[in-house]
């Protein structure tokens, strides 16, 4: 599926980006200097939190009958 709701990365994708756009970057070197920064500040937990809610979102994307979830 290709359905956002199973796809954890997503989230991450969306707090690294955020985490760039308040760096004010402006070309690519910096871009993945920020990039680079911003990952190995990540704290652990956000990253286990997204593993382990595979098995809820499954659930939720389940009991919505495939439509959109809180995800």
């Amino acid at each position: 599926t290709q359905s956002p709701d199973l796809n954890p990365i997503e989230n991450l994708w969306s707090i690294l980006d955020e985490k760039i756009d308040k760096t004010g970057v402006t070309n690519k070197e910096n871009y993945f200097a920020a990039l680079r920064r911003t990952w190995e500040e990540l704290d652990e937990k956000y990253l286990q939190n997204l593993v382990e809610s595979m098995p809820r979102r499954l659930q939720a994307v389940i009991k919505a009958k495939g439509s959109h979830t809180k995800y």
